[in-house]
């Protein structure tokens, strides 16, 4: 019985290595200092198209959804690569298929809708796209209400 212990405990570290743990989501204050850029603006347009995921590393099929956020800056707080009323892409992403399906990937939380005002944490810019920081970089302030037909 003692081997058998002995032999489970190293195939459960293994196990337990190859799972992603969830992200608690940062305060203002940790976003802040994380952010190159603080962008507040209104959601003009939003892109998505599923691609492998360059996040999943343990064998299975991951696939994530991209989001392509065009946003019309209203204000800066933050950088010097945007200007107000000049439009910039943001990207997030959200897993699409986890196959087996681990635990704790969980991507940006919550994605705008076209129309949104949102203040958006953000990484990049210069010749890249702004990626939003992971897990809550993305703040909707003005949310659309869903009407029911």
């Amino acid at each position: 019985m003692k081997i058998i212990a002995l032999l489970a405990t190293p195939a459960g570290v293994l196990a337990s290595s190859l799972v992603h743990a969830a992200e608690a989501p940062k305060s203002t204050e940790k976003l802040t200092t994380q952010a190159t850029h603080i962008v507040r603006g209104k959601v003009i347009e939003v892109a998505t198209e599923v691609e492998k995921s360059k996040i999943g590393t343990s064998p299975g099929i991951h696939k994530d959804t991209i989001y392509i956020i065009t946003v019309q800056v209203e204000e800066l707080s933050n950088g010097h690569d945007a200007a107000k009323a000049e439009r910039i892409t943001v990207q997030a992403w959200q897993p699409h298929t986890c196959e087996p399906n681990p635990p704790g990937r969980q991507g940006h939380e919550p994605i705008p809708r076209k129309g949104e005002t949102a203040t958006f944490y953000l990484t990049g810019g210069g010749e890249n796209t702004f990626a939003a920081i992971t897990p809550n970089g993305i703040r909707i302030e003005k949310a659309m209400i869903d009407k029911a037909p």
